[in-house]
């Protein structure tokens, strides 16, 4: 059942009129009465639905919502991505505002909150999960939002991805036209949407070549430039170990690098490795890596133009916008070599 806002009020002790100052911004309440209408929304779980609030007027305003991790907002394809956004944003009257969570803050109640004050017409959603609580819970609430990356499975969530089936699937057939027959991958974590897509094209390009896929040969790492070095090393202790390796990201092939020269390995010759995102440092590496270049800044854009379908209604049902990739080949990846 529907919690109105009348119960809310009752739960907090205070008026409808109160209730709706906090959830609103406007109006002058007490820290500790708003926060008792803050625990009364959490206990309850009082959602407004946000089509209704848009009827009194809209903030033409885009949110975008960050979790509190150190360095992220330092990342060059982060910024592509807000360029991107920024400049669809602009034409269509919008403005955007970047949040970021606190770092006992949950990520999904940032959304609820911006939801909720009216400060935001919709939301964009990044570093997308496989199940995804921010999308699953802004679609219960009738929250006007977009995934930048795969949608939640069964969620009516509009979302704009970058293909990483086919990317994946293209750099490994690269890897094999090379003459590599013993190919590893290191792996995004699995709870990322992107994860899996880029794990099947791994397994599709080898398929198709005959090749039986080898457990020993793939290491599920975490996200940074350590987990990457740590990961790289543990395949240069597998058994058999590779000749050549497809990272989830460009971060992950910098470690894997790094530890490919800390073992006295040539990288291209040694050992062929490819990244996947081609971040700027990709080019001046050394050597310079291959890798699968993101349409980062076009990804900003469509994120910003389906959201705005949208929030305006000229979007009926789950709508998904994807994105081809590309192969930049350059010298981290040569014919194979016996090590």
């Amino acid at each position: 059942m529907h919690v109105t806002i009348k119960q809310v009020a009752l739960r907090a002790g205070v008026s409808v009129a109160t209730v709706s100052y906090v959830l609103n911004g406007t109006g002058v309440v007490t820290n500790d009465t708003r926060q008792r209408v803050l625990d009364a929304v959490a206990e309850l779980n009082y959602q407004p639905r946000h089509a209704a609030r848009n009827m009194r007027g809209r903030s033409y305003t885009l949110g975008l919502t960050l979790p509190a991790t150190p360095g992220r907002l330092a990342e060059p394809g982060l910024s592509e991505v807000l360029a991107g956004l920024a400049d669809a944003a602009a034409p269509r009257g919008y403005f955007v505002l970047l949040a970021t969570a606190g770092a006992e803050q949950d990520e999904t109640e940032l959304c609820l909150s911006l939801a909720r004050t009216g400060r935001v017409d919709g939301l964009i959603l990044l570093d997308m999960l496989v199940n995804d609580r921010r999308a699953l819970t802004l679609a219960e609430a009738g929250v006007p939002h977009v995934c930048a990356g795969p949608a939640p499975a069964g969620s009516a969530s509009p979302s704009v991805a970058v293909d990483a089936y086919a990317a994946a699937t293209e750099a490994v057939r690269h890897l094999l036209a090379l003459g590599h027959h013993r190919i590893g991958m290191i792996q995004l974590p699995s709870d990322m949407a992107q994860s899996e897509p880029s794990f099947s094209g791994y397994q599709k390009a080898l398929a198709d070549a005959g090749i039986s896929l080898d457990p020993t040969l793939v290491v599920e790492s975490g996200r940074t430039e350590e987990d990457g070095y740590e990961a790289m090393n543990e395949l240069l202790v597998a058994p058999d170990p590779p000749t050549a390796v497809l990272a989830g990201s460009d971060e992950l092939a910098f470690g894997a690098m790094h530890a490919l020269h800390d073992a006295r390995l040539i990288v291209g010759h040694d050992m062929s490795l490819v990244g996947f995102d081609d971040l700027p440092l990709a080019a001046h590496v050394n050597p310079p890596l291959t890798t699968i270049r993101q349409p980062r800044r076009a990804l900003g854009a469509h994120l910003a133009a389906l959201l705005d379908d949208t929030i305006a209604g000229r979007v009926a049902g789950p709508q998904t916008v994807v994105l081809d990739a590309r192969l930049v080949i350059r010298r981290s990846s040569g014919p194979v070599s016996r090590m």
